[in-house]
């Protein structure tokens, strides 16, 4: 195995440490490029596969069958989603970067299914009980740098869409709604609820009155989260089909 001579040896750059740091690039070689370009794909793929490794074959399989569910809404039975959801729960998977995904740039997440908390508790403890059921209006939520933005859209006709800040802990994700979207054809009318406060500077007494969600699972495609009432839901990344024909990408642009 040839190894670069002391010509093309590989240093790092250097970090930066504040406003007033300097940053040295040193040259490097195209064979150490290609070294290094390895090195960083071998080193994803393991971290990926450590990831893998630490959820159950019962998680991933009820994660598929969410998958399915939200991708074909109807295609997989209540009782079924139902199931799947109280085993994701009951992974109480770490939230790794979830924030990232749910507030990656062009993200819409469309509602697909609902279930009441008493019927989550009682499938949890396998009791009779309600099934939940797919959620029957186009209904959308976006997170992104301006708040927090989450409504029922009719197409052309109109939308009603309510709008404030966030704040995420690790799973739980407060929000408030200080704006309230009334749109009728090519218009929309902001509503104002109440004065907007920053989450972080809200009076801790008001902050625990908040409405909240607690993510089980945020991934690329799907979401599952508890909401303060208790209800879990399911969420998929929205296509652009959908959101055209929803009338959601008129709003959430």
């Amino acid at each position: 195995m040839e190894y670069p001579s002391s010509r093309t040896r590989c240093f790092p750059r250097s970090k930066t440490h504040g406003a007033n740091a300097h940053s040295v690039a040193v040259p490097r070689s195209h064979q150490c490029e290609r070294r290094i370009h390895l090195a960083q794909r071998l080193a994803s793929a393991a971290s990926a596969q450590g990831a893998a490794a630490t959820v159950a074959p019962s998680t991933e399989a009820a994660l598929s069958t969410l998958r399915r569910a939200a991708s074909q809404p109807g295609s997989v039975r209540p009782s079924e989603v139902l199931q799947a959801l109280v085993s994701v729960e009951k992974a109480k998977l770490k939230p790794d970067e979830w924030l990232e995904t749910l507030t990656a740039p062009g993200s819409c997440w469309r509602l697909v299914y609902t279930v009441p908390g008493k019927d989550v508790t009682a499938a949890s403890k396998k009791q009779k009980g309600g099934n939940g059921g797919y959620f029957p209006l186009a209904a959308c939520q976006k997170f992104d740098p301006s708040g927090f933005e989450n409504g029922v859209f009719l197409g052309p006709v109109g939308h009603l869409t309510f709008k404030g800040g966030f704040q995420m802990d690790g799973r739980l994700l407060h929000f408030d709604v200080t704006t309230m979207y009334l749109g009728l054809g090519p218009w929309r009318l902001a509503l104002p609820l109440k004065k907007e406060v920053a989450l972080q500077q809200m009076d801790t007494k008001d902050f625990k009155k908040l409405p909240f969600f607690v993510y089980a699972y945020v991934g690329p495609d799907i979401i599952v989260a508890r909401g303060r009432s208790g209800g879990v839901a399911l969420w998929v990344r929205a296509e652009a089909e959908w959101l055209a024909s929803s009338g959601a990408m008129r709003v959430y642009k």
